[in-house]
C-alpha cells in the first residue's frame, strides 16, 4: 500500500495559487526561442511535477479511451496544420529537443496541476481557466495573433485531460503538434 504524504488541506489552496501565479509569470517572461526559454519551461513543468498532490489529480480512464481522446486531438492539429498556409519551421535536433521538451513540461503544468489545483471550481472552471492561462502566456513571445490558436488548442488539450482523465494524453497530441511545426 502506497501512502502519499499531502499538505494540510488549509495550504494546498495558497501554495497551489502562488505556483500557479509564479509558474504563469515565469512562462510570460520567458524570451521566446531560446535555450533560457527551454530551461524557464523545464523548471515550471518540474514545479508543477513537484508540487503537492491534489485532490482528484489523475483518474485515469480505460486504454481504449486514452487512445481515441489522443487520436481525436492530434487529427484535430493535423487538420488545422494542413489547412494553414504556414510552411514548417526547419527542422534541426535542436528544434526537435525543445519542442518535445517544452510540450512536456507546459503539460505538466497546465494539465496536471493547474487544471487539478482548478478541478474542486468544477470541470468546466478547470478546463476553461488552464486553456486560458496556456494562451496568454503565449502572447509575449509571439504575439496577440497567436492567442486565438493557442486559446482552441488550450481547450482541446484541457477537454483532453477531462476525457481521458490523465494529462498524458493532451501531452502526447501536444508533442505531436508542436513537431508538427518542424516536420
Amino acid at each position: 500500500m502506497t501512502v502519499r504524504a499531502e499538505a494540510p488541506r488549509t495550504y494546498q489552496a495558497p501554495i497551489a495559487a502562488a505556483l500557479a501565479c509564479a509558474g504563469c509569470l515565469a512562462l510570460a517572461a520567458r524570451p521566446a526561442v531560446t535555450w533560457t526559454a527551454f530551461g524557464v519551461t523545464l523548471a515550471v513543468g518540474a514545479a508543477g511535477l513537484l508540487a503537492p498532490a491534489l485532490a482528484n489529480d489523475e483518474e485515469t480512464t480505460g486504454a481504449l479511451a486514452w487512445v481515441v481522446v489522443t487520436a481525436l486531438a492530434i487529427g484535430a492539429f493535423e487538420t488545422i496544420r494542413l489547412s494553414s498556409a504556414v510552411p514548417p519551421m526547419p527542422w534541426s535536433s535542436h528544434a526537435a529537443i525543445t519542442v518535445v521538451g517544452a510540450a512536456v513540461a507546459e503539460e505538466v503544468f497546465f494539465r496536471r496541476f493547474l487544471y487539478a489545483a482548478l478541478l474542486r471550481r468544477g470541470v468546466a472552471v478547470a478546463v476553461v481557466v488552464s486553456a486560458l492561462a496556456f494562451a496568454l502566456v503565449h502572447i509575449p513571445a509571439y504575439g496577440m495573433r497567436v492567442f486565438p490558436i493557442d486559446l482552441a488548442a488550450g481547450l482541446v488539450l484541457s477537454w483532453q485531460r477531462w476525457a481521458s482523465g490523465s494529462w498524458t494524453s493532451p501531452a502526447v497530441a501536444h508533442i505531436a503538434a508542436n513537431l508538427m511545426t518542424i516536420l
